[in-house]
């Protein structure tokens, strides 16, 4: 997937998870997450949501230029092409959640700071390469939105055991941290 593709893969779902937290009134929240039985449920429905909205989207993404563009694709490079779509959706759906408007109040400092985190994001490797060696692994808050490509860049495509799998782990568990601080975030702030 090339990095301009990832960026924007990223920023649309990140819109579109902070769109669907925005359809809802404020009085219409309440009645939902009193209906619902708690404040936890109503965010993990909208995660929710939008997860299957990226599944969807990466469907699309991933048969269009197998039908368009008639490009070949092996079983085992779709299945990576796939998994690597979902992982990035749910990083880009994490992510957009702390740019909420749980979290934040203004519309323009939730769409500058997801497109800025994703930028940043992008741009990790560059900056982990530029510092000095005693300060490298502070790029490790950063979100790790390009492991995956260098991680498949570097794979043979011939054999799953040749992909290091690290990068995708690393990612999903990055994106259930950011979840977690989101709920803590939007309870705590919403209350």
């Amino acid at each position: 997937m090339p990095l301009l593709h990832r960026c924007y893969m990223l920023c649309r779902l990140g819109y579109v998870f902070i769109s669907v937290l925005a359809l809802d009134a404020p009085v219409q929240r309440q009645l939902f997450i009193k209906h619902i039985g708690s404040m936890n449920r109503y965010y993990v429905s909208k995660l929710i949501s939008v997860f299957f909205i990226a599944i969807i989207l990466t469907i699309f993404t991933f048969i269009y230029p197998i039908i368009f563009q008639n490009d070949t694709v092996t079983p085992m490079i779709g299945t990576v092409a796939i998994i690597n779509h979902i992982v990035l959706s749910v990083l880009g759906i994490s992510i957009a959640s702390l740019f909420s408007n749980a979290i934040t109040d203004s519309a323009v400092n939730s769409y500058g700071g997801l497109a800025l985190v994703i930028v940043i994001s992008i741009a990790s490797l560059g900056i982990y390469n530029i510092l000095p060696a005693y300060v490298k692994y502070i790029v490790w808050i950063i979100p790790p939105a390009i492991h995956t490509h260098k991680t498949l860049i570097d794979w043979n495509g011939i054999s799953i055991s040749e992909l290091s799998l690290f990068s995708f782990i690393w990612i999903i568990l990055y994106a259930l941290l950011l979840i977690f601080l989101f709920l803590t975030l939007a309870k705590r702030l919403n209350k």
